[in-house]
């Protein structure tokens, strides 16, 4: 295989922003883009465009892609790939929180079944200093990691709020669905760009395993505020939601949502071990062989733990992607490597040609919405793994 025959399902705001990057990367032949919306030949030219709600089947058929890039709403999310995946397709995906009880059960099923793989498309896997702090975890550098934190902090109210104060009341944006979860639940709806990338350095399913979760919720006072009086709509989910998970083997991770007060987006990362402290929020680092209680800036330090990815393709990255500091590039890469393995591709090859993600990974960082759900309105402590056990949970308990 010297090119992969790609596709898009999905072009609002993340789909443009793949496709211009997905364009950038020689491996990928872009061949179809089918949306609700249809779009212009002026997006991409030479490409198939398929307009309408089943419009994405007839292009599956027609043009047989190996690979698609899944950008919808994330409640179409499963019902995409499935069709994908039935027809042997590979597909990218879009990152979400956890909908229900065994989401992403028969995505597994079918990819073993016929052999096809699902790359959750977590950004925040491939940021530089993560890969780098990934590398010095597996070498040794922070010693036996304590504690973690990450989180998605980002105040979102210009999204889920129109210029009136009127909450999904931006047409035709992911305005309308993503507001729902805001005054229809209390929970940590967007776990994964803080926890994957806290589990892919852990080594969780591999050294280490999450076992128990429990989450509290703040009042809600932030998205009210700006809305308008006409608007009665309940505000469900608290401003913060803070969870606790402790793994089996004794580490201890906070992860915090906060996506409705006044703030400067962060992923609030910092790792703890015991040699040493990296805080990410401020890029700086703390290493006990230093010998004085002193930080210092972490570049030259982590520059020594550079990955193979960044070291392959990083200057092409920050060439292509500053919209998201190279990370999306490197992640786009990742895909090609893996698929492109075994090929003669040698410059793939050079790098890690597994994904560092799997369909198995995503589904337990989603399932932290639900867990954390659970916690909030019991008040208790949820184990993973378990979620069928738990009393008054219906197995489309989050769905939406």
């Amino acid at each position: 295989m010297k090119h992969i025959k790609t596709a898009l399902i999905g072009f609002g705001y993340r789909g443009k922003q793949l496709l211009r990057l997905l364009s950038t990367i020689e491996s990928f032949e872009i061949v179809g883009i089918a949306d609700i919306k249809g779009c212009g030949d002026s997006e991409s030219p030479g490409t198939s465009f398929y307009q309408g709600e089943e419009a994405y089947k007839m292009m599956l058929d027609a043009l047989h892609p190996d690979l698609i890039f899944i950008t919808t709403p994330w409640h179409l999310h499963v019902m995409h790939a499935t069709e994908c995946m039935q027809r042997k397709c590979h597909v990218a995906l879009e990152i979400k929180g956890g909908l229900c009880q065994d989401e992403y059960a028969p995505l597994q099923e079918i990819s073993q079944q016929k052999g096809v793989k699902v790359f959750p498309l977590e950004n925040t896997l491939f940021m530089r200093e993560i890969l780098a702090v990934k590398r010095m975890v597996d070498e040794g550098g922070m010693g036996e990691i304590v504690y973690m934190r990450g989180g998605y902090r980002h105040d979102l109210r210009h999204l889920l709020l129109d210029d009136n104060g009127v909450l999904g009341g931006r047409k035709g944006t992911e305005s309308v669905w993503r507001s729902r979860f805001y005054s229809q639940h209390n929970a940590d709806i967007y776990p994964t760009h803080g926890l994957g990338p806290l589990c892919m350095i852990l080594g969780i399913g591999k050294r280490d395993h999450l076992a128990w979760l429990t989450s509290f919720a703040s009042k809600a006072v932030g998205l009210r505020q700006h809305m308008s009086k006409d608007d009665t709509t309940p505000i469900t989910l608290g401003d913060i939601i803070s969870t606790q998970i402790e793994t089996r083997g004794g580490t201890l991770i906070s992860l915090t949502h906060d996506t409705t007060l006044p703030r400067p987006r962060s992923l609030d990362f910092e790792i703890q071990g015991s040699l040493g402290i990296w805080d990410g929020v401020n890029r700086r680092i703390y290493l006990e062989k230093m010998n004085t209680e002193t930080w210092v800036a972490d570049g030259a330090i982590l520059s020594q733990y550079e990955s193979r990815e960044w070291q392959l393709w990083g200057k092409d990255a920050l060439k292509h992607d500053s919209h998201h500091q190279g990370m999306d590039y490197i992640m786009l890469k990742s895909v090609a490597a893996d698929i492109l393995a075994g090929t003669q591709q040698p410059a793939e090859a050079m790098a890690g040609t597994h994904y560092p993600a799997t369909l198995d990974d995503l589904a337990l960082w989603t399932s932290v919405t639900l867990l954390s759900e659970i916690s909030i309105r019991e008040h208790r402590r949820v184990e993973f793994g378990n979620i069928g056990n738990i009393r008054n949970i219906g197995k489309n308990d989050l769905l939406i």
